[in-house]
């Protein structure tokens, strides 16, 4: 395969002898790497590379075409395409590399490149990639850009310049796979990096397309802050490019908000639909600044959003806390998808993304946020504000929003009403009021909403094959609806507990049709369930206050004690 570095489409018009010029050994040595194709990356250090201004081919021509990999008896010689031509000597394979510019065989973008341009699977070509760019960024501060072109072996410079160019376009216009990770730093810089890649030989060729661009001047401790972030990037583009997909974003939430205010990941992986036309088959976007986080995810089934507030850290729990909510509402997920016939992978990814999202803050961030708000620090933002009582009666968790819906579908053509969903929320919100920590008051509510309708075949659970014809028509349809709320209220005057009430409420519907040659047969309702609950704990915590004020309270029943309270407040009465 042979290497040329590619200017603009402008440049196309010229003389037909443009001088393609031999590379030295490193850089034969870099194609020859990434015509290995070899699938595992191994972990590699790389200088960054330098900005490259195109120079001009001796001959006058604006083009300049650089070859890094020729037959082995030409390695050494300065040719033109008329003499290339005339020898009638193929490059390899049949194929051509194009560069945008000429690549460097010690630098990092470049050497990650060529070795992954030859990769078939999606994983394989982006690997190190993400690492390669921040740590370009990191070390130079300016922006950059390279493309890398397979393309069928072509001798006229206009030809090779054409068929690069399109393919060039291409690219970017119809990746196999594309990501966008923007920084905004403290001082007002921002960082944008692009990666757009086609693995499939397509007509106009494959490659790899990455920029860099910087707006603004970066301080030496925002570039230090985001090459930590190298490795996190990595992670995610690896966990997003498998099959199946996995969400792996940890590194990326632990940027550092006192210098990156906002980082934004945006990836897209396509692929063939049902009807095998292309298609995005995952869609993800990660935003995260000092008040929030969030993740939304989109499948050719649904989308799956979870969004954190981190503006009121007073109320999160313990590491140890915060993990047995979670796990409560993980559950909770795995109900509602086995009531509701929730697509099993759109449910993996939504979970994963709530356990990412909540496992992403912390003590540090407790404190991290009350530094970075321009306001007077205030009890939603106090880590001292709450007792180790009032923590037993709120989840642990910061207030979110979360939410798996799959698309909308009338499969049924004898029956256009009956619609297939999943739709499912969840969510958590807190109101804190009161002058001081002495006077304080807190409201958290909990609620949870499964909206359902699906089909099955009267013999396997399997979705039925429906059509116009009356054979096909035999099936169960199932309608679901189901709501639960979980409210607790705290207060205290001059430090004295005066309200500590937990109410709940639920309500459950479940409706089956059987249907027989397009007639129904048999209607299966369920009694709609509805329950309420209240718990009045304010004598039990004032008698708690006042044993432990007098030592007559063991530290081991105080906790266990703590415990049933919080198992109270992640308790629900129903099944979403």
């Amino acid at each position: 395969m042979s290497a040329v570095s590619l200017s603009t489409p402008a440049a196309a018009v010229g003389t037909l002898n443009a001088v393609i010029k031999a590379p030295p050994a490193s850089a034969t040595a870099l194609a020859q790497a990434a015509a290995s194709s070899a699938e595992t990356v191994p972990a590699t250090s790389f200088s960054a590379s330098a900005p490259v201004a195109i120079p001009p081919a001796a001959s006058g021509d604006k083009r300049f075409l650089y070859i890094t990999q020729m037959p082995s008896g030409l390695d050494s010689a300065d040719l033109t395409y008329e003499a290339l031509a005339q020898a009638q000597l193929q490059p390899r394979s049949g194929r051509m590399q194009v560069w945008e510019q000429p690549p460097g065989a010690k630098t990092a973008v470049d050497q990650v490149l060529g070795r992954n341009a030859g990769a078939t699977s999606e994983q394989a070509r982006l690997a190190g990639l993400g690492s390669a760019l921040l740590e370009q960024v990191a070390s130079t501060g300016t922006g950059y850009k390279q493309t890398v072109v397979n393309i069928g072996a072509a001798y006229s410079p206009d030809r090779i310049q054409g068929k690069a160019t399109e393919a060039l376009w291409d690219i970017k216009a119809r990746p196999s796979a594309s990501t966008e990770l923007t920084i905004k730093t403290q001082s007002g810089a921002t960082v944008r990096m692009s990666i757009h890649d086609q693995k499939a030989p397509t007509s106009t060729g494959s490659g790899i397309a990455v920029q860099i661009e910087v707006e603004g001047d970066l301080t030496p401790q925002e570039k230090e802050a985001l090459q930590s972030l190298a490795k996190g990037f990595d992670e995610a583009l690896e966990g997003l490019t498998r099959d199946p997909p996995l969400l792996n974003l940890e590194g990326l939430m632990k940027a550092d908000s006192k210098l990156l205010t906002k980082v934004e990941l945006k990836a897209e992986v396509y692929g063939l639909n049902d009807k095998g036309e292309r298609a995005m088959v995952l869609g993800t976007r990660y935003t995260a600044n000092a008040d929030s986080r969030e993740i939304e995810l989109k499948t050719l089934k649904g989308t799956a959003t979870v969004k954190t507030d981190l503006r009121q850290s007073a109320i999160w729990g313990s590491a140890e806390q915060k993990a047995k909510a979670v796990q409560q509402y993980l559950s909770r997920v795995d109900k509602a998808a086995e009531r509701g016939n929730g697509n099993q992978e759109l449910v993996d990814l939504f979970k994963s993304s709530f356990a990412a999202l909540h496992g992403g803050y912390g003590a540090t961030d407790k404190a991290a946020s009350g530094l970075d708000r321009v306001r007077p620090a205030d009890i939603t933002s106090d880590a001292d504000a709450f007792s180790e009582e009032d923590h037993s009666l709120l989840t642990g968790l910061a207030d979110f929003n979360a939410s798996i819906v799959t698309n909308r579908r009338a499969v049924n053509p004898r029956r256009t009403n009956e619609i297939d969903i999943f739709d499912y929320r969840v969510g958590q919100s807190t109101q804190i009021s009161g002058g001081s920590a002495a006077n304080r008051a807190i409201t958290q509510t909990q609620t949870s909403d499964l909206i359902a309708g699906y089909h099955r075949s009267l013999r396997t659970k399997r979705e039925p094959d429906l059509s116009s014809d009356s054979s096909t028509q035999n099936y169960y349809y199932t309608q679901v609806e189901d709501h639960s709320s979980t409210r607790m209220e705290l207060a205290y005057e001059k430090d004295k507990p005066v309200r500590a009430l937990i109410s709940q409420t639920a309500s459950q519907s479940l409706r089956t049709i059987m249907v027989e040659f397009n007639k129904v047969v048999d209607t299966v309702e369920e009694p709609l369930q509805q329950q309420s609950r209240q718990t009045d704990l304010l004598p039990l915590l004032q008698q708690m206050l006042r044993r432990e004020e007098a030592k007559e309270l063991s530290s081991e029943e105080k906790q266990r004690t703590l415990r049933e309270w919080n198992g109270m407040v992640l308790g629900e009465l129903g099944s979403v």
